[in-house]
């Protein structure tokens, strides 16, 4: 299936300088050297006669604007609207409030009046103003780098759109202003790219963790538009719903919407190769192949995969018939540690398949129950797998195909019931991150090492998200599974603790990772504790209750929380109960716990139930 070409309308930028022009001429030879002399036409505007960056665009033959800036407010209304984009390159002056209105053109710009945007060599707040490079230097900053922000009336404090870090050891002023305008010369221009060619989205997905990844995605400057794939009624207005028949309809409806990246958020499509399907129709996808998904869908897969490249995990024996399950118990019952064993589903079970038994007998008689088809074909093969001991963790981790990227480690509460009893559930709240010893951060880290070396050797062809359920042993961190997705509850949590102050914007780590770029993301997080608490309906996991009305959501608001939407449907104009997991809490910084569990008791719906000790261990 070929993808439509696509007709693009030239974009028109209007760059404002008045000095050396170094930045200038680097955007213009970014966007030839792609050839886009016809998607792209540039304008100059100076206000300094004999300014070096004039002859700078007579060489380049970009047309130039010379005229005195009390005058530039009349040459930007006599060509208002015509302007897609406008770029501060080394122009000293701050803009009246009117030129910002001129410049809105109604697009999306960031809680700012105006559509323009500049680069500022140090990383914002710090350093604002003049000089920047030389007071950085004179302050011994050990970092600094380059900033590129939206303009508004105060100076260097609009809406961050990218930032890039840079280490300032060993090196003198001089050394230190030739790296930082290196900077500049490759940061400008691509943000200037992704700000004229935003993405066309589709998130797969209608739970809690889709809404999240939908809700942060809406924000990017990034983002043209967002279209979702089965949402749930509490999410869907964000964005226009793509309904289809199978995924081959998806995709033909995707290159007719001109959908840029998949962002698919379950692990059933993954398993299913909704991935291979949207990658061989040409759009990119944030998520396994159905090769790699096998970390995940298979349990006896991905121990293989983790004994061949040295990756610790519970020692394990596999069961597909009463004899082999018999001689799996004999194994256990003669181990060193004589502890019953854990039973495993081998496919997917939605995270229930998983039973921790109190001895042998009810290791037999789960095992037995799972075999027979408690979960379908997922429990046909099972794992009795060592029990271990210690904390667990869940490390969230992006992957390329070149590059790992990890999220700090998010505690997940799986038990339905306090103190981590009854059965197990996806998930009935989550805390990030995670309280560890500096020994057992050292650990993960190596741990993490080790994995991105394991993908890099097996040549692991996909770009997604990989979850290690790790174990903190007192041996060192175990991987107890994979799943191949953001985890729900964590992905609300760790979302949370994106520092959008210092640019972090998820649309654009996803960019990142479909061009192989992750290396250059900045996942920055915020020095705060978020949490996540799920509320469910009488009878989760096996037989919720449905129907019940939602009632007084704007608690949150009140309580300065966000509310995620799962099990939910619109019924007679009211939010109603669908499913098991209803909606998620979430709430980062001071008091957050407080007013997490104050919006839990306000938000009412017949059958509520909901954990009352997340985040007290």
């Amino acid at each position: 299936m070929m993808v439509q070409k696509q007709h693009f309308k030239p974009k028109s930028v209007l760059i404002m300088a008045s000095g050396n022009g170094s930045n200038f001429e680097a955007i213009v030879k970014y966007f030839r050297a792609k050839g886009f002399q016809d998607k792209v036409k540039f304008e100059l505007l100076c206000d300094k006669k004999g300014a070096p960056v004039l002859d700078r665009a007579k060489t380049l033959g970009i047309p130039a604007f010379c005229i005195e800036f009390e005058k530039f407010y009349d040459f930007l209304a006599a060509r208002k609207g015509e302007y897609d984009l406008y770029v501060l390159a080394g122009f000293m002056r701050v803009l009246p409030e009117k030129i910002l209105e001129i410049s809105s053109n109604g697009v999306f710009c960031a809680n700012s009046l105006a559509n323009i945007i500049n680069i500022h060599p140090s990383l914002l707040p710090e350093f604002k103003g003049k000089n920047a490079i030389a007071r950085a230097f004179e302050a011994g900053a050990k970092e600094t780098g380059v900033t590129v922000h939206f303009v508004q009336k105060e100076v260097d404090l609009g809406y961050i759109i990218a930032r890039q870090p840079l280490k300032t050891e060993g090196l003198g002023l001089s050394a230190l202003e030739n790296e930082i305008h290196k900077i500049e010369h490759s940061i400008y221009p691509e943000t200037i790219e992704k700000l004229l060619f935003k993405k066309n989205v589709l998130v797969f997905g209608g739970g809690a963790r889709e809404h999240a990844i939908a809700s942060v995605i809406s924000s990017s400057p990034f983002l043209k538009r967002l279209y979702l794939a089965n949402p749930n009624d509490g999410f869907k207005n964000l964005g226009e719903t793509i309904n289809f028949s199978d995924y081959l309809d998806l995709l033909q409806k995707s290159i007719e919407k001109r959908v840029d990246i998949l962002v698919v958020g379950p692990e059933n499509p993954l398993c299913e190769g909704i991935a291979d399907v949207f990658e061989k129709g040409g759009i990119k996808v944030i998520g396994a192949n159905k090769d790699w998904a096998r970390l995940e869908g298979s349990k006896s897969f991905a121990k293989k995969f983790m004994q061949r490249n040295d990756i610790k995990t519970a020692d394990y024996k596999l069961a597909f018939d009463e004899k082999s399950l018999e001689c799996a118990l004999e194994y256990f019952a003669n181990s060193k540690t004589l502890a019953p064993p854990v039973i495993k589903a081998d496919g997917l079970a939605l995270g229930k398949g998983v039973f921790v038994p109190n001895d042998f007998s009810e290791a037999k008689k789960n095992a037995k129950e799972f075999l027979d088809g408690k979960f379908g074909a997922a429990s046909e093969k099972i794992l009795l797998e060592e029990r271990l001991f210690g904390k667990e963790v869940s490390i969230i981790s992006l992957w390329d195909g070149k590059t790992l990227v990890s999220f700090p480690p998010a505690s997940d509460y799986k038990k339905l019931l306090e103190d981590d009893k009854g059965p197990n559930t996806g998930g009935m709240g989550a805390v990030a991150p995670s309280e560890i010893t500096l020994k057992q951060k050292n650990e993960i880290e190596e741990y993490l090492k080790t994995l991105e070396a394991a993908l890099v050797r097996e040549k692991a062809d996909f770009c997604g998200v990989i979850y290690s359920g790790l174990i903190l042993t007192d041996d060192g961190p175990k991987v107890l599974e994979y799943n191949m997705r953001f985890g729900d509850p964590e992905c609300q949590a760790l979302l949370e603790l994106l520092d959008v102050s210092r640019g972090v914007d998820l649309l654009d780590i996803f960019i990142k990772m479909t061009e192989k770029k992750l290396k250059k993301s900045d996942l920055k997080i915020a020095d705060k504790k978020a949490y996540c608490l799920v509320l469910a309906s009488d009878g989760y996991p096996s037989n919720p209750k449905k129907g019940a009305e939602i009632k007084n959501l704007d608690a949150a608001k009140e309580y300065g929380c966000k509310t995620y939407f799962a099990g939910v449907k619109t019924s007679q104009g009211s939010l109603t109960v669908s499913g098991g997991r209803v909606l998620s809490i979430v709430k980062s910084g001071e008091d957050t716990r407080e007013f997490v569990y104050k919006t839990a008791e306000s938000i009412k719906f017949d059958g509520k139930i909901y954990r009352k000790d997340i985040g007290k261990k």
